[in-house]
């Protein structure tokens, strides 16, 4: 249930940095332990090469940080942050991700839609099963019902 949370965060903060049109290199996580097994938690970065604003990249390195920090208690918060900002006009590639520019494009079109549509009119499956949060929170006005 954590990964699925995990994800639909990185879906979000990377929309966020694509509708401002950046990019970073430093992705941070946060998770919060439950104050049932003594609280605490962890906050750790990781920069890397080449900055971003693509959802499964953000993932990616998320879910490494978690595998190797995460200690297995209850988790009560997860947070996300992209930082080293940069202006997204000037795009590096690579001769290792063939699909980068796809994926990047991919964004901008999903971005598009739920603009357009509404937040729920494109979701990734993972939202639809119950660990998934943004079907709920899509009917949600600043954390109220509407």
């Amino acid at each position: 249930e954590i990964k699925a949370v995990l994800l639909e965060i990185c879906e979000e903060v990377a929309r966020r940095a694509r509708t401002h049109n950046k990019v970073g290199r430093t992705i941070s996580l946060g998770i919060g332990y439950s104050k049932d097994e003594l609280g605490g938690g962890f906050h750790r970065s990781k920069t890397i090469e080449l900055p971003t604003n693509i959802t499964m990249d953000i993932y990616r390195c998320c879910l490494m940080l978690f595998n190797k920090f995460y200690s297995g208690q209850t988790v009560r918060s997860i947070s996300v942050t992209l930082s080293n900002i940069q202006d997204d006009v000037n795009q590096q590639l690579s001769l290792f991700e063939v699909d980068n520019e796809k994926r990047r494009k991919l964004g901008f079109v999903m971005d598009g839609i739920r603009s357009k549509y509404g937040s729920k009119a494109i979701l990734r499956a993972v939202s639809y099963t119950p660990a998934g949060t943004a079907l709920h929170r899509a009917g949600l006005t600043g954390g109220h019902k509407s």
